[in-house]
């Protein structure tokens, strides 16, 4: 194989086993998969919405986001804090 081939294919398996473990962090944590989903959820949500409240909805994802970061970054998040953008993306 020539080795742009060869590159391309390691990019590829690189790509897919990070994208692998950042599914699996998301699913040890109940607390970031009821976040993700939330968070997709907002997300189909402003796609398929919109004018202004397209834009509120980008923003709650972003939020949401924000938190998932949080979370996986290993930071402390108040549950309170979870709940409430979890309540406030209903």
């Amino acid at each position: 194989m020539t080795t742009l081939k060869m590159t391309v294919i390691g990019l590829a398996l690189l790509g897919a086993s990070v994208t692998a473990n950042a599914a699996a962090d998301v699913a040890s944590n109940p607390q970031a998969a009821r976040l993700d989903a939330a968070k997709t959820r907002v997300a189909w949500e402003a796609r398929n919405t919109k004018g202004a409240p397209s834009a509120e909805l980008r923003f709650e994802e972003r939020r949401l986001q924000n938190l998932l970061d949080r979370l996986e970054q290993g930071e402390r998040v108040d549950p309170k804090e979870i709940d409430r953008e979890l309540i406030r993306a209903r």
